[in-house]
């Protein structure tokens, strides 16, 4: 009598085989999308607060350019009133002196009255000139001249602070806005990782783990890049 041989019984395979290596990658995406989401977030507001202080800054500059221009405007003009009557009251100076050596006497008086007078304007002028009574630009000398370098400099300097910040801001705001894209950039490949391991739960055991493998390839990816954009 024949023995019959038992048929070799074939071990089923498990459906469920690495889904809770996929579900711990999905809970390790989910928190680094939540991070990253963060990031972008911090680097946006940062760019708006540039954005706003170097608009505020640019009309800063621009109230200040107009502020000196008027400055500039009225200190020049008592400058060249000053000049203009000093050179006026020298000529008739020379003007009365020439005519009394002629003889003309009553025209010397009248040549020296109007000397006068435009002696007088000039003095009043310097007076009020910012050349001549600031001691950071006044002549140094009686014969000597007005250190106008250093009138432009301090007349031009409050203006070039307040540009120097306005670049400093819009430059910071462009930093900011770059890293902002950047950070959409590693959400958008994030948002690749969460497709694959979805993707991964549907499918067999092999298939899973293949598209499990591309999912974390792509989580390190944008995480790598993320820490990258965080450091630069």
């Amino acid at each position: 009598m024949t023995e019959a041989v038992p048929a070799p019984v074939m071990k089923a395979s498990n459906p469920d085989r690495y889904k809770p290596l996929v579900v711990i990658l999905t809970v390790l995406t989910t928190v680094v999308t939540a991070i990253v989401a963060g990031l972008e977030a911090d680097a946006n507001i940062r760019g708006s607060i540039s954005n706003r202080d170097s608009q505020v800054d640019a009309i800063l500059v621009e109230g200040e350019l107009h502020r000196e221009g008027l400055q500039s405007a009225y200190d020049m003009s008592v400058f060249a009133s000053y000049l203009k009557d000093s050179q006026e009251a020298l000529v008739m100076q020379m003007t009365s002196l020439q005519q009394d050596q002629a003889g003309d006497s009553q025209s010397s008086a009248t040549s020296l009255y109007q000397g006068e007078i435009a002696q007088a304007r000039a003095d009043t002028a310097q007076k009020f000139s910012i050349f001549y009574n600031d001691s950071r630009y006044a002549p140094t000398s009686s014969d000597g001249l007005p250190n106008m370098q250093a009138y432009l400099d301090d007349t031009s300097a409050p203006a070039q602070a307040l540009l120097t910040k306005q670049n400093a801001a819009a430059k910071d705001y462009d930093r900011w806005d770059q890293k902002g894209g950047a950070y959409t950039s590693v959400l958008a490949v994030l948002a690749i990782a969460f497709f694959l391991f979805g993707l991964a739960q549907a499918l067999s055991p092999r298939l899973r783990l293949l598209l499990a493998v591309f999912g974390l390839t792509a989580l390190l990816g944008a995480s790598l890049w993320a820490v990258v954009i965080l450091l630069g």
